[in-house]
């Protein structure tokens, strides 16, 4: 019994198929087209998903690594070495930007005979705040780069396929105006042909929407825990008067 059921799913599924080719054959240039735009929008965001996943993976292990390293209290020297190991993380290309600013700039003022105190600790504060910001609004624009493809798609592919479907209805009532012919035989296919476009739509739409919010999910972690770190150790240095 489970062999039978199986193989009658089966046919099931390869008959479905091919009653969806068949629709697609018989369906207007117009309904043609817009099916076409709709698969290839479809598999160019599924080409999206698959490289932002990865990249984002990526970025959430290296930084839950790094939060790891930074809040055990090391010197800020050593997380920094230690942190070279972790370029995949914003955070900690931020922090290393941070750290970066600091280290050169005192190095700097100090060659000049300048002493970091007082109003100068304030500069530099707002230096490394600064290099900490860029970095941080540079490594954001590379996770978010592309996911305007997935946005667009969740918000106009079901209109595209809902033109497509508005098309093949037309079509459809001009056939029943030339044939005099009402019938459901008559019209069910060009209906048929006409539904598949917004089956298409939502197709597409479905996981583009569902992809582009996981993705601006974890680039708003990813903010949130950049803040963070800037601001523990913007505060480090403030405390230590440097």
């Amino acid at each position: 019994m489970p062999m039978t059921t199986f193989l009658l799913d089966a046919v099931g599924n390869a008959a479905t198929a091919i009653s969806i080719v068949e629709v697609v054959k018989n369906s207007s240039l117009v309904v043609n087209l817009v099916l076409g735009g709709l698969v290839l929008l479809s598999i160019l965001c599924w080409g999206v998903i698959i490289f932002k996943f990865i990249q984002h993976r990526r970025a959430i292990v290296a930084t839950e690594q790094f939060i790891e390293l930074f809040w055990k209290n090391m010197d800020f020297q050593e997380v920094y070495r230690r942190s070279d190991k972790l370029q995949d993380s914003p955070i900690a290309t931020v922090f290393r930007a941070g750290y970066s600013e600091f280290f050169e700039t005192k190095k700097l003022w100090e060659s000049k005979g300048i002493t970091v105190v007082g109003s100068k600790v304030d500069e530099l504060v707002a230096n490394i705040e600064r290099a900490m910001k860029r970095e941080s609004q540079t490594r954001n624009q590379l996770l978010e780069n592309s996911l305007t493809l997935l946005a667009t798609t969740a918000s106009s592919a079901p209109f595209i396929g809902l033109f497509g479907t508005v098309w093949g209805i037309m079509d459809a009532f001009h056939i029943i105006g030339k044939t005099g012919n009402a019938t459901l035989g008559t019209i069910a296919p060009a209906i048929s042909e006409a539904l598949i476009a917004t089956a298409f739509g939502l197709a597409a739409a479905i996981p583009a929407a569902i992809f582009y919010n996981y993705f601006t999910s974890n680039i708003q972690k990813i903010e949130g825990e950049s803040a963070n770190i800037t601001s523990d150790f913007l505060n480090s240095i403030k405390r230590s008067s440097v």
